[in-house]
């Protein structure tokens, strides 16, 4: 299963960008210009492991939002 979760950050992007690279299951991570702050690439097994992911992502201090979209196969 694959997903593209779109975050909003309070501060600086590519601190939090850096930290969502550290989490197993996020395979990449982008800072980005415009409205969403980033994005980051998760591949999981089922949708339970994909939950846990984006559930630590909200460990990341400056985190405030995601929205997650699953990938269609």
């Amino acid at each position: 299963m694959r997903a593209y979760v779109f975050i909003d950050v309070e501060g600086d992007p590519t601190e939090v960008v850096s930290s969502l690279r550290d989490i197993p299951g996020v395979k990449e991570a982008d800072a980005l210009f415009g409205p969403t702050d980033a994005v980051a690439h998760i591949e999981a097994l089922d949708e339970a492991s994909l939950t846990e992911v984006v559930l630590q992502m909200y460990d990341i201090e400056g985190l405030s939002s995601t929205d997650t979209r699953i990938v269609t196969e």
